[in-house]
């Protein structure tokens, strides 16, 4: 009897798990995710002609929920004066930083061209 009740509620457990949440992706999978993401938009839209503003509005409009995701990681997994500081300099760099990427990948575009 001992053994049968012992079972189930090793059945019981193993359910639950079965049915709980999977693991939530760390800070370091979501900077990068967000980082392959700004990048791909950026990559694709420069083949148009948009303008860099356009592109920089697009970007982060489309990648607004890995950015949500990894702001909630941050408060999450980072202590508090740490993982704000880290989001306000972040903020502070995005649009430079992109900004930038849009001309390394035209000048790249352009190099290629020329040969």
């Amino acid at each position: 009897m001992k053994k049968e009740i012992i079972a189930m509620a090793i059945l019981g457990i193993a359910a639950q798990s079965a049915f709980a949440q999977p693991a939530q992706p760390d800070v370091s999978t979501l900077a990068q995710a967000l980082d392959r993401c700004m990048t791909t938009y950026a990559v694709r839209l420069t083949k148009t002609e948009a303008a860099d503003e356009a592109i920089y509005l697009a970007a982060v409009d489309g990648c607004k929920q890995i950015e949500v995701d990894l702001t909630t990681a941050v408060r999450r997994d980072v202590p508090a004066t740490q993982g704000e500081a880290a989001l306000a300099q972040w903020k502070e760099q995005a649009k430079p930083n992109f900004m930038s990427l849009l001309q390394r990948i035209r000048s790249d575009r352009a190099a290629r061209g020329a040969q």
